[in-house]
């Protein structure tokens, strides 16, 4: 394990690295830093699914300055807008994917200007919401556990009720990846054992199957999207999967229980360990550069936009920040009950 490091000493690296970042787009920019900036701060939010909430915490202290309750049980997966105007969160209503019951069928639209809980998206009979994605242009798809339909909602900001809904061709589809121009989803099923490619504007076209591997979960598309990484939990194996012919060109084990996959702008990989309780750091061409162990096991990953950071949030109620370029846990920072989903907020 890692050296124990106190929150002070993780909170005043993040900042200077979120300073740097933005001292740099300054100066690239051609434009002087405003005196003002120093005193901004990036915001982490951060899903806290036992306690209902979405939560806001400004980086360079650490400090919850926001909170929003959600109503139902178990608000899980969300996504921000391009103008970081609106949140969107499913509301699963179960604890896991293994947790019985009927689940929850509403999409909440959280202002987060206003930091209050705008209105509620009716999905019913749709339930156990669950992998959430926005396109390019802010249109919005979630998917529906239970039912096996991705859902599609053209204008979520007025939204009363999904515009479309397609099947997924598989069985119990968890998360999904989506093509930036949102023609095409790449749904991971987990009981079925296969990967779905769906085409949520051309509902004529049939899903497109792949067989990965055993219980399928965690995916990511690389930035080209010809490729989709899928994480096989029982399988204990990350397979590359080309998109255009649904086939399989390389699968290599893991650690084992990969609950999610990253993928960065580089191309570059960051694998969940959960069982293991550490990230896996993969280059490329997927060889593991470095492996950071953890504190707790990880549920949820997220890269800050600008800064070499990442963020696992951990199932001991804690995240930890991690230094992608020093390979190593930077600090904790300490949350509500059950931290999953994060996304950065630029300051």
């Amino acid at each position: 394990m890692p050296p124990a490091i106190d929150r002070r000493t993780c909170l005043s690296g993040l900042a200077a690295l979120a300073l740097t970042a933005r001292s740099a787009r300054a100066e690239t920019a051609g434009q002087p830093q405003a005196t003002g900036q120093a005193g901004r701060s990036d915001t982490l939010l951060v899903m806290e699914k036992g306690d209902r909430a979405l939560s806001f915490y400004e980086l360079a202290s650490g400090r919850r300055t926001g909170r929003v309750e959600l109503p139902g049980e178990y608000p899980h997966e969300f996504v921000v807008d391009r103008a970081g105007a609106r949140a969107y969160v499913a509301l699963y209503g179960a604890k896991s994917s293994t947790t019985p019951g009927p689940g929850g069928d509403a999409v909440h639209v959280v202002d987060l200007a206003a930091r209050s809980l705008a209105r509620t998206i009716a999905c019913a009979p749709f339930r156990r919401l669950h992998g959430i994605r926005l396109d390019a242009k802010d249109h919005l798809f979630v998917l529906s556990e239970d039912r096996d339909v991705l859902l599609g909602f053209d204008a979520p900001e007025r939204a009363e009720r999904p515009d479309r809904a397609v099947t997924t061709g598989g069985i119990k589809g968890h998360l999904f990846s989506l093509s930036r121009d949102g023609e095409t989803a790449y749904v991971a099923n987990i009981l079925s054992n296969t990967v779905s490619r769906v085409r949520p504007l051309a509902p004529a076209e049939a899903p497109r199957l792949a067989a990965t591997g055993l219980w399928p979960e965690g995916n990511a598309l690389s930035p080209d999207e010809a490729t989709l990484y899928v994480a096989n939990r029982r399988s204990a194996t990350l397979t590359a999967l080309a998109t255009e012919a649904m086939t399989v060109t390389r699968s290599l084990p893991t650690r084992g229980d990969v609950v999610r996959v990253d993928c960065g702008k580089e191309g570059d990989l960051i694998l969940a360990n959960y069982a293991e309780k550490s990230l896996s750091l993969l280059d490329p061409a997927l060889k593991e550069m470095a492996v950071v162990p953890l504190a707790g096991a990880p549920v949820a990953l997220a890269r800050h936009p600008s800064s070499p950071l990442a963020f696992a949030a951990l199932e001991d109620d804690r995240i930890a920040v991690v230094d992608l370029e020093g390979r190593r846990v930077q600090g904790m920072l300490p949350t509500g009950r059950e931290p999953d989903v994060m996304v950065v907020l630029p300051g």
